[in-house]
């Protein structure tokens, strides 16, 4: 029987629907007002993460296209929509607002999803698909912790938008039965990922691939969606121009990130063992019980042969996990396994009968297999919701929404203190910066890091602002030599074109090519960030540095130095 009857009646029609919409339409309009707030979140590690988001909003609103304009780390859909969001809500608290950017994507899918699924009485079955996709969209928290202290994951929000939508694909090839729907969905989904994270394209891949290989995608609905695709993609690139620079950027990405992968699925695997370790006894489980002849656990009646042999929950589940971990091995962190849910839900839901002696321990490992996922996303938002009314608030006003956040009162404290040895003792951090590691290993995720990193944003702001009014000039350029460069959307000006935004030296900076050191060299306004000095940092002005000798460099604050074009005359 496998991943698959679940009994339809067709008599009982869609009237799961009567409550299943009112839940969906209910989720979608509280994540609208949750946006039209000027919340504060508690500040997390790695917040700059989210930065990197403005730095491509503010971008785009001064006409640059990602691919095209500048090189973005990740597909120009999260950047398109993260602008779309922030028209729509200027005072949304970032982390909240690029968490919910698919939303416009996502929620019809789901509302295509519940209505061929809740067909023939299955209401259950697709509130059971609606609830996890609600509860994952919702919080925006990874399921590893970088930082003991409570806070929010600004970090990896794109990674979690990668696993939503294979969590949909997943759902889409296992219980989407209408061959209409099913193409419409496949080909939005693909495109999808395909626009938003190129890996996370690739991870879905298997399933798209053994769903038609099972027969649970035919053959016409995989052309289709193939045709369709193509063609989007081809009306894309012909009014646009912008497909063929972005696979050229991936390719650049991939030379990048070009080391082993066994080392990656090793360190994936130990970071996430309580879930894959309990999921792969699963499916061992779940293929001893099919080879005992349990009749729910056997493959697909009724199907091609190599459905009969493999279209069962064994091989669903581990074929999920496996496509999580490589999701993982790229992208440490985020939700990954939150795909697998589709395959447990269905043995869930079949009668416990059917599994014979195996059915308590399968439900006692679904339970490993669900619950540190679940409970770890649902923790980390409790201490963060519990904590944050204590916690001090940024000021920083010219920073507009990206400021709102907040931080443990020693966080603050120890910020102002550091930011002292940093301007007092700058050559003993250009120092440790030239042995190639950071003053401390968790320096990006500790909160005051963070949090004197927006403070002195907002310091640079002003400056940079007086700094036009005494020269009479406006800056018409602007780039960071930083990992984040939010000034573009600070300062409602252009960034420098063809750089790296998310500017991590070691995996998403291409080498320094002519067109990108002129327009280096045609900027009017660089800023090097020194509190503190670190590696990262040297070596980003190390590569740009070739294109700031027509600069001058002066000192925009104790912790910003600026190198400023002269005007010609």
């Amino acid at each position: 029987m496998g991943t698959n009857s679940i009994e339809i009646d067709d008599t009982r029609g869609r009237g799961a629907l009567v409550w299943l919409y009112p839940v969906l339409i209910a989720f979608a309009l509280l994540l609208i007002v949750l946006q039209s707030l000027p919340l504060v979140l508690p500040i997390g590690p790695m917040y700059w993460d989210v930065l990197v988001y403005y730095d491509a909003i503010g971008r785009i609103a001064q006409g640059q296209w990602p691919a095209i304009d500048f090189f973005a780390p990740v597909g120009p859909a999260e950047y398109f929509l993260a602008a779309f969001s922030n028209w729509l809500f200027p005072q949304a608290q970032p982390v909240l607002m690029t968490q919910w950017i698919w939303l416009p994507v996502t929620a019809p899918v789901m509302a295509l999803i519940l209505w061929d699924v809740a067909r023939g009485g299955r209401g259950k079955l697709a509130f059971w698909l609606l609830a996890p996709w609600m509860l994952f969209t919702l919080l925006p928290y990874n399921v590893v912790d970088f930082y003991p202290y409570p806070g929010t994951d600004a970090f990896g929000i794109y990674n979690r938008h990668g696993a939503h939508l294979i969590y949909l694909v997943a759902v889409t090839v296992l219980f989407v039965r209408g061959p209409v729907i099913q193409t419409v969905l496949l080909s939005v989904l693909v495109l999808a990922l395909a626009f938003c994270k190129i890996t996370a394209f690739l991870a879905a891949g298997p399933i798209l691939l053994f769903g038609v290989v099972l027969g649970r995608i035919r053959l016409v609905t995989a052309i289709t969606t193939a045709l369709i695709c193509v063609g989007v993609t081809g009306i894309a690139e012909l009014t646009t121009g912008l497909v063929v620079p972005y696979v050229e950027d991936i390719i650049v990405l991939a030379s990048q990130n070009t080391g082993a992968l066994l080392p990656r699925f090793l360190t994936a695997a130990s970071l996430h063992f309580n879930v894959f370790g309990a999921g792969g006894v699963l499916a061992i489980v779940l293929l001893i019980a099919a080879l005992t002849g349990n009749s729910a656990a056997g493959g697909r009646d009724g199907s091609n042969r190599i459905a009969r042999m493999i279209d069962a929950d064994w091989f669903w589940v581990g074929l999920l996990l496996i496509c999580g971990l490589f999701y993982e091995t790229q992208n440490t962190g985020s939700q990954a396994f939150l795909m697998v849910w589709p395959a447990l839900l269905a043995i869930l839901l079949r009668p416990k009968a059917g599994y014979g002696r195996y059915a308590m321990l399968i439900l006692v490992l679904i339970g490993f297999t669900v619950v540190p996922t679940v409970s770890t996303v649902l923790h980390k938002a409790a201490r963060a919701m519990a904590v944050a009314p204590g916690y001090v608030e940024l000021d920083a006003p010219d920073l507009g929404p990206i400021g709102q956040v907040s931080a443990k009162d020693i966080f603050v404290e120890r910020a102002e203190r550091m930011r002292g040895i940093y301007i007092e003792h700058r050559n003993a951090y250009d120092a440790v910066a030239e042995t190639e590691a950071l003053p401390s290993f968790l320096l990006f995720s500790d909160p005051d890091y963070q949090y004197l990193l927006l403070e002195e944003m907002q310091a640079a702001a002003v400056a940079i602002k007086g700094l036009e009014v005494r020269s009479r000039r406006r800056f018409e350029r602007v780039l960071n030599l930083d990992f984040a460069n939010p000034f573009p959307y600070i300062l409602n000006k252009k960034g420098a074109d063809y750089v790296s935004i998310g500017a991590d030296p070691n995996r998403a900076v291409p080498e320094l090519d002519d067109k990108t050191r002129d327009a280096v060299a045609s900027t009017d306004l660089v800023l090097a960030p020194t509190c503190p000095v670190h590696h990262a940092r040297k070596v980003l002005f190390e590569h740009y540095q070739s294109a700031l000798t027509g600069h001058e460099r002066i000192e925009l604050t104790p912790c910003f130095d600026a190198y400023v074009l002269p005007v010609s005359n």
